[in-house]
């Protein structure tokens, strides 16, 4: 838009014109991304070259990454740069390869590839080069007891490799490939919202913040407490309201050992408590009256399927997603969910959507899935915790169904600073 400011006087007139034009970028970032970006980019560039971004579910850990995979890539320009981005499950595979796309599409100075390697994908591994390869961490370790080289190629490619939800990356099942792709010493950066594997502190915990030569980057709080804290009063993220509703439970459930969470035995013997599955189904067709979208987390795959069915009698617009749920009707469910319809909807889900599952219309959430996980217990409640200045709502409900006789959770700001001393101490005390 053009500004003209003019000065007159009885013998001339002088017009002065400058224009000014606001250019809006078509990947942005908020300020406090911005600033996590540029930590991370310094501890990369840095001789450890490893970091874990440690940022609360709904704060834009993917979005966050991704300018740094583009920078990092188009730091090599070379047909032999390789980004690897690591994660567990279809969705965060999926949510990554499209925000990578995305992302390289505003930011990137070459064309490139984006590898997509998961599921029932096939890719020929050896020939890869260049691009972003996002790949299941299951699919890859498979295809590395097949080649027992293939780690070797593809980390002599590696310009970085990211570990979406890092606090896995200590698993025996995948701290081997971990380690085998960075041998030449690439750039690692780890994502998680919950920079730990445990509630107590154990030596898993070191391990994970050893990997990562215990440097973490977060969200400067500025005076606010914590990063939580600072987010949801800026309204980045959601103003949580913890609800717990107590369920005297007759249904004998072992308790878990040390390290341990419920087995899925226990949680199938709950979710046959048809008392509790009624629960379940009041609670749900509650807040869908008050809500447009809420997500509700079962004990077992029966009760997704029984809440579900007892909720559509009811007249409720309901789905269920769980593990058996093909990946095309996975994605129909998912993108109904996320659409702009006035109509309240409700989705039932066992052991998929705790990660990789972005609806910021997502208003309420019910935890009716007992855990002794910090990590999953947040990553539930973190569902519905996107804020108004990141397309979600000002505020959150989350439902936790508290068993009497079982152990729980409930606040995410709580979770968000519970390892913090792990990434100031060298080893265990």
């Amino acid at each position: 838009m053009g500004l003209i400011l003019s000065t007159r006087n009885a013998r001339d007139s002088v017009v002065f014109e400058t224009h000014t034009e606001t250019v809006r970028p078509r990947y942005p970032l908020h300020p406090y991304q911005r600033q996590v970006l540029a930590d991370i980019l310094r501890a990369l560039s840095s001789p450890e070259r490893r970091t874990i971004a440690h940022l609360p579910t709904g704060a834009g850990k993917t979005r966050i990454a991704s300018h740094a995979a583009c920078h990092l890539l188009n730091e090599k320009d070379t047909d032999n740069a390789l980004v690897i981005w690591l994660a567990s499950t279809e969705e965060l595979c999926e949510q990554a390869a499209d925000e990578l796309s995305r992302a390289w599409t505003s930011l990137g100075r070459r064309d490139i590839c984006v590898h997509r390697y998961w599921g029932n994908r096939s890719l020929d591994l050896r020939h890869l080069r260049s691009g972003f390869l996002v790949t299941g961490l299951a699919k890859l370790r498979s295809a590395a007891f097949q080649d027992n080289t293939l780690l070797a190629h593809l980390a002599n490619c590696a310009a970085t490799v990211i570990f979406d939800e890092a606090h896995q990356a200590v698993a025996e099942t995948y701290s081997f490939i971990t380690e085998q792709l960075c041998s030449v010493r690439p750039p690692l950066l780890g994502l998680t919202a919950t920079p730990g594997r445990t509630a107590d502190i154990t030596d898993a915990d070191y391990r994970l913040a050893s990997m990562f030569n215990h440097n973490k980057v977060s969200v400067d709080p500025r005076g606010h407490g914590n990063p939580v804290t600072y987010l949801i009063q800026n309204r980045y993220l959601a103003d949580p309201r913890f609800v717990p509703i107590s369920f005297e439970s007759d249904t004998a459930i072992t308790t878990p050992q040390p390290d341990m969470d419920y087995s899925t035995d226990d949680l199938d013997v709950l979710g046959r408590n048809h008392q509790r599955t009624r629960k379940i189904v009041e609670l749900a067709e509650d807040v869908a009256k008050r809500h447009p979208r809420t997500l509700v987390f079962c004990p077992s795959v029966k009760s997704a399927l029984e809440c579900n069915k007892l909720l559509q009698d009811k007249g409720v617009v309901t789905d269920v997603v769980t593990a058996n749920t093909s990946s095309e009707d996975r994605q129909a469910i998912i993108d109904a969910f996320r659409c702009d319809s006035r109509e309240h909807k409700v989705i039932f889900n066992y052991g998929v959507l705790t990660a990789g599952f972005d609806a910021p219309r997502t208003r309420c959430v019910i935890i009716a899935r007992p855990t002794t996980s910090l990590v999953l217990y947040s990553q539930m409640a973190g569902r519905a915790m996107r804020g108004p200045r990141s397309g979600g709502n000002p505020k959150a409900e989350i439902i936790t169904v508290a068993d009497t006789n079982l152990p729980g959770f409930g606040s995410v700001a709580d979770a968000f600073t519970n390892w913090e001393e792990l990434w100031t101490t060298n080893s265990p005390t």
